[in-house]
């Protein structure tokens, strides 16, 4: 017979031989085959993880986490670098000019168009123009005049009897004569230019002196 045959004639007579002997007595438990324990061990977990109670889901957890957390502080801002010093850059000395102590020549003063006309004693005549007061007055033109000693002198008519004195450089000179209109000599400090006089006027209420301004034209200068 061949291997495998014997093998199987084995392999029942040891299986009728087990079952003759359940017949009389109760089988013993076969030792535990050492080959299979690491697997029953599992099954036992099983059956213990079955056996176990339930957790209780409305009890508390073990590390509950706070309502409110704890705020983490902020870290603390890093001071700024201080800016590194400039090099200071040596500046150059600076020179204040001289100062001249010694004040400038003041330029000669000239009078403002002044001519005085070289005169020989006599009588002339020369175009001489009024302004100021209220307009409604007038002087004869040309007026008269006479030099005397190189200084002239002019005879002012006025269109009018009302003025009593008039005024050169604060002084007064009177009427010369009471009948018709009022005339007076005064004298002629400069020609071409503005003379300031003052004639006091009896027309009005009380006596007043108005100021004028008498123009006595030098191209206009004849001898009499």
């Amino acid at each position: 017979m061949k291997r495998k045959d014997w093998t199987a004639v084995l392999a029942l007579a040891l299986t009728l031989a087990l079952l003759a002997g359940c017949g009389g007595k109760q089988l013993a438990a076969p030792q535990p085959d050492p080959a299979s324990a690491p697997a029953e061990a599992p099954a036992r977990s099983e059956a213990a993880d079955q056996s176990a109670p339930e957790p209780d889901q409305s009890a508390p957890p073990e590390n509950p986490e706070p309502d409110d957390p704890a705020p983490v502080p902020e870290p603390e801002p890093e001071p700024e670098p201080e800016p590194a010093p400039q090099p200071q850059l040596e500046e150059d000395p600076v020179t204040e000019p001289e100062v001249d102590l010694e004040p400038a020549p003041a330029p000669e003063q000239t009078p403002e168009s002044e001519s005085e006309p070289s005169c020989e004693d006599g009588a002339y005549t020369a175009a001489v123009t009024l302004e100021g007061g209220t307009g409604r007055a007038a002087v004869e033109s040309p007026a008269a005049l006479r030099c005397e000693s190189g200084q002239f002198y002019a005879t002012i008519i006025w269109s009018s009897s009302n003025f009593d004195y008039m005024k050169v450089n604060g002084e007064k000179y009177e009427l010369l004569s009471d009948e018709g209109n009022s005339s007076f000599e005064i004298p002629v400090a400069a020609f071409d230019r503005k003379l300031d006089v003052i004639a006091d006027t009896v027309a009005m209420s009380e006596p007043h002196e108005v100021e004028y301004t008498l123009y006595f034209d030098s191209t206009t200068l004849q001898k009499q």
